[in-house]
């Protein structure tokens, strides 16, 4: 423990873990970043979190190798290495401190950053869930890879650059890994395989809170990240040209194996969360078990929209969450008994009331005219049921065109005798937008 703590004060840990922290919590809080802000964001679920940090290794993994390499070389530097290689004291007990020491930062500044999110996580989530925990855990095991490979590579070429180039090297690797995989949409899209984007720890995180990552992906991520610790470890510790070729060998064996473990297709990487997405019901109102905790919320409001769509024939009965990726709701068959709502829906969080009676939105981007219609359409069903044509959410601004659209409608509803206005809202209101 004496020489842990010496370490801890004499090596790059304490910085390396401190650099880590500032720059993980500097992006999450200073920069508005591409994580979510509604229901997926990094502070309101566990599974959102751990997913989150992970997309946040594309800088933090590059740190730590960088940081491994320059304590690898210290030996080097400090012009000790053939004066420590001449010493009774195997070479393996004299690298364990400094590993523990450097291991223990980067772990420790990764739980730092964890932790400040769980703290909010516990007042803003009432479903725990355990789909999260493997995620975090390889999350650790790959920092502690990346600063174990960084060592090893600062203590075979020991020079000044060897450190900024490892990081260098590993950012466009994590990078290309997040941007290059087949069906990112960006400009490089298909550069490297899904095989390939999986041996780097950064995942491109999922909208769909009802996902969580597959029990194999993380079994093979783990079985790859300790091949490369052990590589690292031995690279920094065997002495000789045939000794550091044997210490390959950990790394390459556990390449051999889990390349082709690994899934071709980002359909391979997550797996449904039937915990989280099972439904919680009150009353005719139903929200997913990880939203249960906004179940008393909405149920006022919702209750209320069912009451007013009784007045229309075959009306709805039912209200339920969609549980999926707010942008593939257009996908749902239509039903006649069920209204489907998210929890992200800007309309719904400003006026569930009125958007429920609304009827289906269009989240994907159509062609204008296509989503003009469908706007207008909303509009003037949900102001039937209030007597005033206006926007479906009160402080939702509407452009002058879905104005224009919504007024004929308006006023071609409002010329229909009363008694045939229901059948007509009814029929209006069961469109549902297609692309």
């Amino acid at each position: 423990m004496r020489a842990l703590g010496i370490e801890l004060r004499r090596s790059a840990a304490l910085w390396a873990g401190l650099l880590i922290v500032l720059v993980g919590l500097g992006f999450f809080y200073a920069l508005p970043g591409p994580w979510g802000k509604g229901s997926d964001a990094w502070t309101e679920e566990w599974f959102s979190l751990a997913m989150w940090q992970r997309w946040l290794l594309n800088l933090l993994w590059p740190l730590a190798v960088g940081a491994g390499a320059w304590q690898g070389r210290r030996d080097r530097r400090s012009k000790m290495d053939e004066l420590l290689s001449a010493t009774p004291r195997p070479a393996f007990q004299r690298a364990l401190p400094p590993v523990v020491a450097m291991c223990a930062g980067v772990t420790a500044a990764y739980l730092v950053i964890f932790f400040v999110g769980a703290v909010q996580v516990i007042g803003n989530a009432s479903y725990v869930g355990v789909g999260w925990v493997p995620v975090m855990l390889v999350g650790i095991l790959s920092m502690i890879a990346a600063v174990l490979a960084g060592m090893g590579v600062g203590r075979i070429f020991p020079f000044l650059l060897t450190a900024p180039i490892a990081a260098v090297l590993t950012m466009a690797a994590t990078t290309v890994a997040l941007v290059g995989a087949p069906g990112t949409g960006s400009v490089v899209e298909g550069t490297v395989s899904w095989q390939f984007a999986l041996l780097t720890p950064v995942f491109d995180f999922q909208d769909d809170l009802f996902v969580t990552v597959s029990t194999p992906v993380n079994l093979v991520q783990a079985l790859w990240f300790a091949g490369l610790t052990i590589t690292g470890f031995g690279l920094l510790t065997l002495v000789g040209r045939k000794a550091r070729l044997l210490a390959l060998l950990p790394a390459l064996a556990a390449l051999a194996i889990t390349l082709p473990l690994l899934p071709s297709s980002a359909a391979g990487i997550l797996t449904p969360d039937t915990s989280a997405a099972a439904l919680v019901c009150e009353d005719r109102v139903c929200v997913s078990r990880l939203h249960q905790d906004h179940l008393p919320e909405i149920a006022g409001p919702v209750r209320q929209a069912l009451a007013q769509l009784a007045k229309l024939p075959g009306a709805p009965t039912v209200v339920q969450e969609a549980r999926m990726s707010q942008f593939t709701m257009d996908t749902l068959p239509p039903s006649a008994d069920i209204v489907f709502f998210h929890f992200d829906d800007y309309e719904f969080q400003l006026n569930p009331r009125r958007t429920i009676l609304a009827g289906p939105d269009l989240h994907r981007y159509c062609d204008w005219e296509i989503g003009k219609h469908a706007a207008a359409r909303r509009m003037v069903v949900a102001s039937w049921f209030d007597g005033e044509l206006r926007p479906v959410a009160s402080r939702n601004t509407t452009n002058r065109d879905v104005e224009t659209e919504a007024k004929r409608m308006w006023q071609e509803l409002r010329a229909l005798p009363v008694d045939q206005q229901p059948t007509k809202v009814a029929e209006l209101r069961a469109q549902s937008p297609e692309c």
